[in-house]
């Protein structure tokens, strides 16, 4: 069941020449953890950083277009190649779908709510949307194919292209939160393009 925004997305309208360029800072928490990562995006080509304190530990390099994930060890100066697997699919008749008016500013973006329930696994993800021609998103998240409901459920909404979660909350349907992905900062800039390539020196986990 979906309850339609009030703001419809154009997506034929989207000039492809303005879709977001730069650097999205996130903290993730649940219940036993805390992760901090950064995308860079440019074109369809996105980077993913995941650190321990400020140290990069690993690094994921993903092309949209070829459809292939590359994992980067910084410590041992590795790369492997990372198999793509099916998207997981989900009962749509088991979730509710409500895009809200509700709104709020967050990171100088003006967001709104969006909120996917499923009976089934008893839980509920509220999501806080801007749309700044963030396209490359849904496309990262179907490759990326991450087990987690913040981004199973995502996939769920229709016409969510061009939008991007600042906020995302999972909570049981008790309102127990159980985790939490924060965007801190946003930064529209030039990515050099170097960033999305392998670095040289790095070898074949394999060899």
């Amino acid at each position: 069941m979906v309850a339609q925004p009030s703001d419809k997305l154009d997506v034929n309208a989207v000039n492809s020449s303005l879709s977001f360029e730069g650097k999205i800072d996130y903290i993730q928490k649940s219940i036993s953890d805390t992760l901090h990562y950064t995308y860079f995006v440019k074109g369809r080509k996105v980077r993913v950083d995941f650190y321990e304190g400020k140290k990069t530990e690993n690094s994921f390099l993903f092309d949209l277009d070829k459809q292939t994930i590359v994992a980067l060890n910084s410590a041992e100066k590795t790369f492997m190649n990372m198999p793509v697997k099916p998207i997981q699919k989900i009962d749509e008749k088991d979730l509710t779908i409500i895009k809200s008016t509700n709104n709020k500013t967050i990171n100088g973006y003006k967001c709104f709510q969006w909120r996917v329930k499923s009976k089934s696994q008893r839980t509920e993800v509220s999501y806080w949307v801007a749309n700044d021609n963030f396209d490359f998103f849904e496309d990262f998240l179907r490759l990326w194919n991450r087990s987690e409901k913040l981004s199973l459920f995502f996939l769920q909404i229709p016409n969510n292209a061009g939008y991007f979660p600042m906020l995302s909350v999972e909570m049981s349907l008790l309102r127990d939160e159980k985790m939490r992905l924060a965007v801190v900062t946003v930064n529209k800039q030039k990515v050099d393009p170097n960033l999305f390539a392998i670095p040289k020196g790095y070898k074949s986990y394999n060899q």
